[in-house]
């Protein structure tokens, strides 16, 4: 058993970049750690040092909670000792004693300490082989003792647990997520904020000809969540005027078109709430909308760059991430838009596409609408 008076917590790509920008990320990760815990109610007092974030507290959930931070690769709770060996060996000898295992592996890492790893393994280890009787297995132990000397202090712990990785949220520029009440696009979204983007929400009320307003909300209350304490926008805006125009001119193009002015609805937004880019949930060929002719048709000429995190993934990926996300049980009974026409074009083409769009006036339609938008703030 180990009683850990601090958490170690690792961080990935963070490490890899210049100074400045590793300085700036590591202050902005740990401020997220920082309100992630102290919003559960633990007081705990957050450090960097030399390519560490520590969280001194004793509160074994501090880990837990650190661990679902984006940013975050793996933490451990650990006992602080002096960097001396027979502190290090003391603290080992404790928690070995406690476990009884039949064998054991010390996994020694100096970190600018004095220390040797090679010393740390030896003496650390022949320490709990005495006061223990268990046997050296290094290849597969009962039990592994980590042991990280720095020059300040040194870090016992028995466990790495997995973090989510990737990026601290805000660390990148925020995102226009396109949301549609379904199982992709919160996933979409939630793949955004990994890799740093802060996130608004757009959702577009197409009633009577779909009702997922609930749905996407609820998704919304969901992700912020993961936010570490930044509000997200949900923005509604009312579409079904435009569809009944598409459908009733071009049928079979209703959902490339509809995707246009969807497109078009969002550049106009974007602008107002300074975000970088436009994020979908589309998975190529999911469905007969998503084929890639149909895509380059949608995009073409639309004046912001379009992110499609989930392209490359299939329904089952998607679906075992929306369970880990919590947004699944919410969005898996969400039903179709009954506007989609019963033979859909999925081989569009771009000139044909942009003439019907100038014919419909989309561009203008989009105006008018943006200006209908209803802003939320959840969180």
């Amino acid at each position: 058993m180990i009683f850990p008076d601090i958490v170690l917590v690792r961080y990935g790509e963070i490490a890899l970049k210049d100074k400045w920008t590793r300085q700036n990320w590591e202050k902005i990760l740990a401020g997220n750690i920082s309100f992630n815990i102290r919003s559960e109610g633990i007081k705990a007092k957050i450090s960097r040092k030399e390519g560490r974030i520590f969280i001194h507290t004793s509160d074994p959930q501090a880990g837990k909670i650190a661990s679902r931070v984006f940013g975050v690769v793996s933490i451990s709770p650990a006992q602080s000792v002096n960097p001396d060996l027979s502190e290090i060996s003391k603290s080992a000898v404790s928690i070995a004693s406690n476990i009884k295992p039949s064998s054991f592996a010390i996994r020694p890492r100096r970190s600018g300490g004095t220390l040797a790893s090679e010393e740390i393994g030896r003496i650390v280890g022949e320490a709990v082989r005495n006061a223990t009787c268990s046997s050296v297995d290094l290849d597969n132990p009962d039990l592994e003792i980590f042991v990280e000397a720095r020059r300040d202090k040194a870090y016992i712990f028995t466990e790495i647990i997995k973090g989510m990785g990737g990026l601290p949220v805000g660390s990148q520029g925020k995102m226009l997520t396109l949301i549609s009440g379904g199982i992709d696009s919160p996933v979409a979204a939630w793949m955004m904020m990994k890799r740093g983007c802060p996130i608004s929400l757009l959702h577009f009320n197409a009633q009577p000809y779909a009702d997922s307003q609930m749905q996407s909300k609820r998704s919304a209350e969901i992700l912020v969540k993961w936010m570490s304490g930044r509000k997200i926008n949900f923005i509604q805006v009312p579409i079904s005027k435009g569809i009944e125009k598409i459908a009733t001119h071009y049928p079979r193009a209703t959902c490339i078109l509809c995707r246009r002015l969807m497109y078009r609805i969002a550049t106009e937004i974007i602008r107002s709430e300074g975000a970088l880019g436009i994020v979908t949930g589309y998975s190529l060929g999911q469905v007969a909308s998503q084929t890639t002719e149909n895509i380059v048709a949608e995009q073409s000429g639309i004046n912001a760059p379009i992110y499609h995190p989930l392209i490359g993934m299939d329904k089952t990926e998607i679906v075992e991430l929306a369970r880990k996300i919590g947004t699944y049980e919410v969005t898996e009974k969400t039903k179709s838009c009954i506007a989609v026409p019963h033979k859909p074009m999925t081989k569009a083409n771009v000139d044909k596409i942009l003439e019907i769009d100038e014919e419909l006036g989309l561009k203008d339609m989009s105006k008018a609408l943006a200006l209908e938008a209803i802003h939320t703030k959840i969180g």
